[in-house]
């Protein structure tokens, strides 16, 4: 990794699609990231936006709160933070210099998503929930704003089940919908699953989730 960088969890070839992503925004909703932690991901896909004219609030959502498995991250770019630590302020040092019309919601994502009021939804990335009942949950939350033949979703750690065997159960929630789902969207992107984790679906029809 190199030095001076905003640490990430997801490899360099997701950034570039991320930034892809954002430059084929086409006016017809907000972009959205349930789960940001220090920015890396948000950073290229607000690039690609702002290239786009994106003129829209940038909603994302996090706990922002340090836990062990992320100092460690960070240390990687010697990017020093404490366990427990307040994270929402380094995310808009590293974001706000690339847009700063950010609406953060600092809580469990399960708790806040679902009184997102902020119109049709264009781009949403999941990063964060990856286990039932928070990932249902989260879909329950943004899928009503979502617009038919337009919604790129972006489900960050889809197969990322692989590399937690003791956990694979909880962490195919994002696997177990699509398939369910499968006539409602669209396959965009993948990577081998030895390079990273991530898939991007387009919603193609309207999806009537129970409550």
């Amino acid at each position: 990794m190199k030095k001076n960088k905003i640490p990430s969890m997801t490899p360099t070839v997701v950034h570039d699609y991320l930034r892809e992503v954002g430059g084929a925004w086409t006016g017809q909703g907000v972009a959205m990231e349930l789960g940001s932690w220090l920015g890396a991901s948000a950073v290229p896909l607000l690039e690609g936006l702002v290239k786009a004219g994106y003129d829209r609030p940038f909603y994302c959502y996090d706990t922002w709160r340090a836990n062990k498995e992320q100092v460690g991250k960070a240390a990687c770019v010697d990017v020093k933070i404490k366990n427990e630590q307040d994270l929402l302020p380094l995310f808009l040092r590293n974001v706000m210099p690339t847009y700063s019309n950010l609406i953060p919601s600092q809580n469990r994502i399960e708790n806040v998503i679902k009184k997102y009021k902020g119109g049709p939804i264009e781009i949403c990335i999941f990063d964060a929930p990856k286990q039932d009942p928070i990932f249902n949950m989260a879909m329950r939350g943004v899928m009503p704003h979502f617009i038919p033949g337009v919604t790129i979703l972006g489900l960050l750690d889809y197969y990322f089940y692989l590399d937690k065997p003791e956990k694979k159960k909880r962490l195919m929630a994002p696997v177990r919908f699509m398939e369910t789902n499968a006539g409602y969207f669209t396959k965009l992107m993948e990577w081998p699953v030895t390079q990273c984790s991530c898939v991007f679906f387009r919603y193609e029809k309207k999806l009537n989730l129970p409550l």
